[in-house]
């Protein structure tokens, strides 16, 4: 039998779409995530082979009802023969205020918990999305912003599905109302202090007094819009193929482009290792980056990375932890002992050494890292040149300098990671060498 219900049949036709070994439904016993509970269970009814369901509620103590939501969201799979995971969370507005943080809480909550094959279904609607365009709008966003809400995208380990935002919410409350679904009602919605809830109660009714259809409107206006922000990432990506490589972006070569192209491909490349800036905060890390004294050494640290200029090019790397309680101290002080045949786990990353290379110690090995001072002759040559000297030859970055690794043999620096060996310590006349490995951490 064909189902007549409309929804049920765009949820068939959405989860269609992606190939899934499990469905997580993010529950918050809501109007929109009841009814797409309610809507996956009649799915289910027409294939036997369908994917298992389970429902994730996150409780993020915000509300005094929250207990109560999650007991609700409990016994309510109980009855439905569902799993059921409840996730208490505390939220902290950091600066980035309480709605922000309670999604980056929750998010980290569903990446916990998708493995490979997963699929996360959220029930966000046309509303949703129509709101999210005019809250972008007045933020001044560009193409991506208007872009607003993605049907699917990556997520942890598997992936995140949309599956109503395309349908109004009046559909979704007639289909709640038909079939008798209880739901609850966040009181938090009704606070207009919230930019969202102010767009909701006062302006949109007022839209809509004029303009019947402003929702679907603005719907088309987010789909056009990622249609065109698909498009201008591969003309963005390409350049940046010509200019940027795994580690690094040229800023000299940026700096040559028309200048209408610079700030979206800066814009674009920070995206791509995991920096998401806001205007006013592309057009600092611009000024700073971009147009400042070619001298000049800005950095700029956020989360888990670090950006800095060297050279021209602006890097990236994690942010280290203090060295002091990383790793082990032999008894003459902030050095570790060291075989070459060992794998040795420093702070800035791994220290290796196979067989059939040049380097060939005499004595016992320790690993320092540098203190300043230290000097090196290098192998073949005749006279000794401060370390400081070599690393700005080679083009090591500041940032790097401090965690290379450097080989002392028998109290004598005899290498300087597997960037240089010192005269008197390469193997020589059939003598068997090492080959040294240094792999950083990123």
């Amino acid at each position: 039998m064909v189902e007549t219900e409309p929804l049920v049949n765009t949820l068939r036709s959405e989860l269609a779409a992606v190939s899934a070994s499990r469905y997580w439904l993010a529950f918050s016993g809501g109007l929109d995530s009841r009814v797409l509970l309610d809507l996956l269970l009649r799915c289910r009814e027409y294939d036997d082979n369908f994917p298992p369901v389970h429902v994730v509620h996150v409780n993020h103590q915000l509300q005094s009802e929250a207990l109560q939501w999650a007991a609700q969201a409990e016994s309510l799979c109980a009855t439905l023969n569902i799993p059921c995971e409840i996730a208490t969370v505390t939220v902290g507005s950091a600066g980035v205020g309480i709605e922000a943080a309670a999604r980056a809480a929750r998010y980290r909550v569903f990446e916990s918990l998708l493995v490979e094959g997963d699929v996360l279904l959220m029930g966000h609607h046309g509303d949703d999305q129509a709101e999210t365009v005019l809250m972008r709008l007045l933020r001044g966003a560009g193409v991506d912003g208007l872009a607003a809400i993605p049907q699917t995208r990556p997520l942890g380990r598997g992936c995140l599905l949309r599956p109503l935002l395309h349908t109004p919410r009046t559909e979704l409350a007639r289909y709640a109302q038909a079939h008798r679904l209880d739901h609850v009602h966040d009181p938090s919605n009704d606070d207009n202090h919230y930019d969202r809830n102010f767009l909701r109660n006062r302006i949109v009714p007022v839209l809509r007094e004029r303009w019947p259809d402003v929702g679907d409107r603005l719907v088309r206006t987010a789909r056009q819009q990622r249609e065109a922000a698909l498009l201008l990432n591969e003309y963005l990506d390409a350049d940046l193929a010509r200019i940027s490589d795994a580690d690094s972006l040229d800023l000299t070569a940026l700096c040559g482009l028309p200048e209408g192209r610079r700030r979206p491909l800066l814009k674009r490349y920070l995206q791509g290792v995991g920096l998401s800036l806001e205007e006013r905060q592309l057009a600092d890390f611009y000024r700073q980056f971009v147009l400042s004294a070619d001298d000049a050494e800005p950095r700029w640290p956020f989360e888990e990375q670090e950006f800095y200029r060297y050279r021209g090019r602006l890097h990236h790397d994690r942010l280290r932890e203090p060295i002091a309680g990383r790793c082990a101290k032999s008894s003459d002080g902030e050095c570790w002992a060291w075989m070459p045949g060992e794998v040795l786990e420093l702070p800035g990353g791994r220290l290796t050494a196979s067989p059939g290379g040049r380097f060939a110690p005499s004595g016992r090995l320790q690993i320092r890292l540098r203190q300043g001072g230290e000097r090196c002759t290098l192998a073949g040559e005749s006279h000794s040149r401060s370390l400081k000297k070599l690393l700005q030859e080679w083009g090591v970055p500041p940032h790097r300098r401090g965690e290379l690794p450097l080989i002392y043999s028998g109290g004598v620096l005899a290498a300087i990671a597997d960037l240089a060996i010192c005269e008197g310590y390469v193997a020589v006349g059939g003598e068997e060498g090492w080959q040294l490995r240094w792999t950083p951490k990123r």
